[in-house]
């Protein structure tokens, strides 16, 4: 087939029938396929979606979880160092000595509002070694009590 010698504006035109088939057999398919990529697109987005609720679902929950040990971990760890730090003689021996410079101190003073819940606890009968060292873990003076004792 030798195409050197045709000009192409000799020759006859395609049938428009058929061109427009063509036409219409191309858009068509490219309707389809684009249609089927989109819905393939959109399944795979919905899995994914539950996929994430599912993670997070369970992110929460872990978290919950972690939120919960290290409450206990905090509350295990003051219980843990309270007896170590002041056994009852040392925190006997402390109060004697402390007594004296702390009611010098604490002469004119009011009750500060921060140890209430303290001096409660002693009305009800808790030891008061016990809520000294109630008092130490939470950074306050346990020498402060003596003085309105």
């Amino acid at each position: 087939m030798e195409t050197v010698g045709l000009d192409k504006h000799e020759l006859p035109p395609t049938n428009q029938k058929r061109m427009v088939a063509f036409i219409n057999h191309f858009v068509l398919s490219t309707v389809h396929f684009l249609n089927r990529f989109a819905l393939d697109c959109e399944n795979k987005f919905i899995q994914y979606e539950h996929k994430m609720q599912s993670l997070e679902a369970s992110l929460l929950i872990i978290e919950a979880k972690l939120a919960s040990i290290d409450a206990l971990k905090g509350s295990a760890a003051a219980a843990s160092v309270q007896p170590s730090k002041n056994t009852e003689e040392e925190v006997a021996a402390t109060d004697e000595v402390a007594e004296v410079s702390v009611e010098e101190e604490t002469a004119g003073q009011e009750k500060d509002p921060r140890y209430e819940r303290y001096f409660k606890m002693i009305q009800v009968g808790v030891p008061v070694p016990a809520v000294k060292n109630k008092i130490r873990t939470e950074g306050l003076d346990p020498n402060y009590i003596d003085a309105f004792l």
